[in-house]
């Protein structure tokens, strides 16, 4: 046997072959995201015209800023998920992680630099990005139950 690739991770050709859980991986993300999208942008839609009546050109601004970094940091996650696909299943979780990481920082430099500004409503801007961020997680849960992909590829 030589020692430059492993039998298991070759085809006849000596090709390497993709590992289990990139396809899995993949398909999950795609499903993912796919349900997050449905329900997020109904939600944001929703949530800017509410914005805009209860609070004004203000609320407006609020709901479309919170919709837009909602939407946003939410195509991270699956964004990830999908960039880390090929690599170990500890990679992907790794990638997760970092994806989770960098949301949060993201979010905080806006709060800190926006702290106390007139240009939008910030009770628009907060409901908004969490009327989305609800809306996307439980997008995100919905499409993973509906994938069916096994839990544990071989």
């Amino acid at each position: 046997m030589s020692s430059e690739t492993p039998p298991e991770n070759t085809a006849g050709g000596g090709a390497p072959v993709e590992a289990p859980h990139v396809r899995t991986v993949l398909k999950l993300a795609k499903a993912m995201q796919r349900n997050a999208i449905l329900i997020a942008v109904q939600l944001a839609v929703i949530a800017v015209v509410l914005s805009f009546v209860l609070r004004g050109t203000a609320g407006l601004v609020g709901g479309l800023i919170g919709a837009v970094i909602g939407l946003g940091l939410g195509f991270i996650g699956t964004g990830v998920m999908k960039g880390t696909a090929q690599a170990s299943p500890t990679g992907v979780m790794i990638g997760a992680m970092a994806s989770f990481g960098a949301k949060f920082i993201v979010l905080l430099v806006f709060l800190i630099v926006f702290r106390g500004t007139t240009l939008f409503d910030n009770q628009a801007f907060a409901f908004t990005l969490l009327a989305i961020t609800v809306g996307w997680i439980g997008g995100e849960v919905v499409g993973f139950i509906r994938a069916k992909a096994p839990s544990v590829d071989v």
